[in-house]
């Protein structure tokens, strides 16, 4: 089963994208900024990193890379409704569980990517 290879509109490289806005608005809202200015750097960031993927050739259709950036905005409204709407405080425990998440489901697509190629 290739679970990590693109499709159309969203995969599982989605939920990576997801947890990766959501983390977005945790660091943003923990070192102090505002959310308008959370909200902008994290889609300047969003935007960025699929460029950086264009740019070491991972194709994926046009839908997915638009996808992509909604499941990451998607993730940071998340983290922005918790924090600057709920008033919720920063939890370092709950950061850290959603990085390393984030981070092992990374580390398994790649070295996924790595052995069959998908590009």
């Amino acid at each position: 089963m290739n679970i990590w290879k693109h499709g159309k509109y969203m995969d599982t490289w989605s939920i990576v994208h997801f947890l990766s806005g959501f983390l977005l608005a945790e660091i943003f809202y923990k070192f102090g900024y505002t959310f308008l200015s959370a909200l902008l750097i994290s889609t300047v960031l969003l935007l960025m990193w699929e460029g950086f993927e264009w740019l070491i050739k991972i194709i994926e259709p046009s839908a997915n890379v638009y996808m992509d950036i909604v499941f990451g905005l998607l993730g940071f409204s998340l983290g922005a409704y918790i924090h600057y709407f709920l008033g919720k405080p920063f939890i370092a425990v709950q950061f850290l569980t959603v990085l390393s998440v984030t981070f092992l489901l990374a580390l398994w697509g790649f070295i996924d990517f790595s052995k069959r190629g998908y590009r």
